[in-house]
């Protein structure tokens, strides 16, 4: 009697928490038409985030150095030795290697800036948005049972991360290797001023030739890609974190705990024996976070550049996480006790 009563007492909701001005925080699952521009917003501000690390990697790497150094030399040897023997006055010269000097600087840090946006960070980006972040990520990140969470405060999305179970590897599209050919299109032949489009369209080729080789070259990649293997396929015991991003203004105020530990949490109830994170050279914080805050350990790393890209493989055993986070609970809950007890008894006292 009394076990079919208490099964019908309807259970308590846990009222939602709150922040210290009262603000509710909550955690819940991706929905699709409402969430999804604001998660992407989320992801690719953060990413972008990220220029100043990749310039400062490059800055660190003695080729990219070495390199911007010795052409600024040339310079203040080439055009201060024509202008003196052009006739110009020594205050003039001293004036031009004033204005070389900050050029030098200045153009030299912008065009860091520039590849790094449109070299590294950009194609990341722009990859994210066309496979897991796509207008399916809901439909992606369930496939074989994944998820991905939205974190709020109040009605406004902060935070998100997403575990991938695909039991199947995810492809890479091909890559198109073909070289510029403006100056062959149609629009080109029919133009009204056929010979002045065609020279512009030839200049256009030959500059997008060139900038597409460097980039290959500094980034370590063959001429061609073939269709590759862009996640690979998980066993039924395996999982892995994706898109773990907070947004900016609400950074480094330990939000990543609560999205790392719901997607822990998660993967131990769905009986998932590791899960795996990748993260690269422009993601060092994160790296950080995983492995000392959290458990992970490095599994392998994997260049992906010439000078400053690589792939760090992460794995988190996640029985051996439940078993060291139910200990720190039950610490945590004798320490209140104690001290509980402790504040009785000084009344007594």
């Amino acid at each position: 009697m009394s076990s079919s009563s208490s099964s019908n007492t309807p259970k308590e909701i846990p009222p939602p928490a709150r922040d210290a001005n009262g603000t509710k925080i909550e955690m819940r699952p991706f929905y699709d038409e409402k969430d999804l521009r604001s998660v992407r917003y989320i992801f690719y501000s953060t990413y972008y985030d990220l220029v100043p690390q990749g310039v400062r990697l490059l800055l660190l790497n003695p080729v990219v150095t070495g390199t911007w150094v010795a052409i600024s030399a040339f310079l203040f040897w080439f055009i201060p030795q024509q202008l003196a023997d052009l006739g110009w006055s020594v205050g003039f010269i001293t004036g031009a290697k004033i204005v070389l000097g900050i050029g030098c600087l200045g153009c030299g840090i912008l065009a860091l800036i520039w590849y790094v946006d449109r070299a590294i960070v950009g194609p990341r980006v722009m990859e994210a948005l066309d496979y897991d972040m796509a207008d399916n990520l809901g439909e992606y990140y369930r496939k074989d049972n994944g998820q991905f969470w939205v974190f709020t405060i109040g009605d406004r999305q902060v935070g998100c991360i997403g575990v991938d179970c695909h039991q199947e590897p995810v492809m890479r599209k091909a890559v198109s290797t073909e070289k510029p050919n403006l100056a062959g299109s149609a629009d080109i032949q029919n133009a009204k001023w056929k010979r002045t489009a065609y020279v512009m369209a030839r200049i256009d080729d030959t500059v997008r030739g060139i900038v597409m080789s460097f980039d290959q070259w500094i980034r370590g990649k063959p001429a061609s890609q073939e269709p590759s293997v862009l996640y690979k396929a998980h066993k039924k015991n395996e999982a892995s974190i994706r898109r773990l991003a907070v947004l900016l203004e609400v950074q480094k105020k330990g939000l990543s705990t609560p999205l790392l530990k719901r997607a822990a949490f998660w993967a131990h109830a769905h009986e998932k024996d590791y899960l795996y994170a990748e993260t690269n050279e422009l993601e060092e914080r994160l790296a950080d976070i995983l492995s000392k805050r959290h458990g992970y350990t490095l599994e392998s790393v994997t260049r992906t550049g010439r000078f400053i890209g690589y792939k760090k493989l992460w794995k988190l055993d996640v029985k051996l996480w439940m078993s060291k986070e139910l200990e720190r609970r039950n610490r945590e809950k004798e320490q209140e006790d104690q001290k509980k007890e402790e504040e009785e008894l000084k009344e007594y006292s």
